[in-house]
């Protein structure tokens, strides 16, 4: 039988007696309140585990919520992929820089732009006639990048294609390099998002987009800077002495709608 049990028939017991006979009443020796509480203590808690604040343990603090590195912060402007999570955006690192450079720059697709160009200009000549002397008067040239200086034929068609590549050499280099002395990411970065139109649509708009390091997007002035400056120096340097300015002006228009090309092959055959 329990402490518990013991007591609570032993008070009873006491009482039943008590009322019964007076007498006991009186001889029956009283107990104050400091002596009653810890024999109340010890019959309802057992003995084998006794009550202590002193042994209790305090609980175990929350964990800290853990935070990302420093140097990564959200693209600011950059379409998620539909599902509400941010994306985490990280400045690249010199090595990954140069590395994007040299795809561009070296890569398939600028070997095969430039040999698509080249392509167009030297159809061009079969189809507008060109006059023996080449133009029609000083001042006038025809409105795309086919110099009739150069010819017709395997030798006409490589004069081309080394200039379109010489140019999108140039533009790549100073695309990059501009990104480099303004502390911008010029890289192009592909849609989170799902879906055709929408990730046409990031592509479109990416292309005069740039990031700083902090990852807020700014508008991209060696995208707006760069395919001029590769025209401006494929006229200088290797197109005849009657092109000026307003023809590098002409010229760079290839360029500059190779630039959303660039983002739509990246968007979807890079994923």
């Amino acid at each position: 039988m329990s402490q518990t049990t013991q007591f609570i028939y032993g008070t009873t017991l006491a009482v039943i007696c008590c009322c019964a006979n007076p007498l006991s009443a009186q001889i029956t020796p009283t107990f104050s309140s400091a002596e009653i509480k810890p024999f109340l203590a010890s019959a309802v808690l057992p003995t084998s585990a006794p009550f202590s604040t002193s042994n209790t343990e305090p609980l175990p603090d929350a964990p800290e919520p853990t935070s990302s590195t420093g140097d990564a912060s959200p693209i600011e402007g950059k379409p998620d992929s539909g599902s509400g999570a941010s994306s985490i955006y990280t400045f690249p690192d010199a090595h990954q820089r140069f590395k994007s450079y040299l795809a561009s720059a070296f890569g398939p697709g600028s070997f095969v732009a430039a040999g698509i160009a080249s392509g167009v200009d030297q159809a061009h000549p079969l189809k507008v006639g060109y006059p023996a002397d080449g133009f029609n008067a000083p001042g006038k040239h025809p409105a795309h990048g086919a110099v009739p200086e150069w010819s017709e034929g395997f030798d006409g068609y490589a004069k081309r294609y080394a200039s379109r590549y010489g140019e999108h050499l140039v533009s790549a280099t100073a695309f990059y390099g501009l990104g480099v002395l303004l502390h911008e990411d010029v890289t192009y970065h592909q849609c989170e998002c799902s879906g055709i139109v929408r990730r046409s649509s990031h592509a479109l708009t990416q292309t005069f987009i740039a990031h700083t390091t902090s990852g807020k997007a700014i508008p991209s002035l060696p995208a707006l800077v760069a395919p001029f400056v590769g025209a401006e120096v494929g006229v200088a340097g290797w197109f005849p002495a009657r092109y000026g300015v307003s023809d590098a002006l002409r010229q760079s228009e290839d360029l500059y709608i190779g630039l959303p090309i660039q983002n739509f092959v990246k968007e979807f055959l890079r994923r």
